[in-house]
């Protein structure tokens, strides 16, 4: 058990793992690493403070565990399969994503409130959390 990790990542990695719904760099990597973590980029680091001096800048961010009590996922491989499916056609509607995963896709994403005319990165993280839990009830 940890109560905290503080780690450097190249700047356009660090972003990914911060960002937000609706932006550029929204995808897989933020959805799944805040299902369990809350991420903070504490600084960013200029690549002339190191040398030899590297052809990137760096970002450190820090990462505390949380527990997500709202939606429960029992296996961590589902929701990187979800979001694969979805990611795969980033810039296409998530209908197509949504009738691969489940036959009866229209009634289900009624259900849970999605609509399927969004594209994947204007679904919340925790859109993507209900529809792993769908997923694994109806396993």
């Amino acid at each position: 058990n940890y109560q905290k990790l503080i780690l450097m990542f190249q700047k356009e990695v660090a972003d990914k793992i911060v960002a937000k719904v609706n932006t550029k760099n929204y995808g897989r990597l933020s959805i799944i690493t805040n299902w369990r973590l809350k991420v903070v980029k504490r600084i960013n680091i200029s690549k002339t403070c190191f040398y030899p001096v590297p052809k990137v800048d760096s970002s450190v961010l820090v990462f505390e565990p949380i527990e997500n009590k709202s939606i429960v996922i029992k296996d961590i491989k589902n929701l990187e399969k979800i979001t694969h499916y979805f990611f795969s056609g980033k810039r296409k509607m998530i209908n197509k994503a949504f009738s691969k995963i489940f036959k009866n896709y229209k009634s289900i994403s009624s259900e849970l409130k999605i609509d399927l005319s969004f594209r994947p990165s204007q679904l919340k993280e925790n859109d993507y959390y209900k529809i792993v839990e769908y997923f694994e009830a109806k396993k």
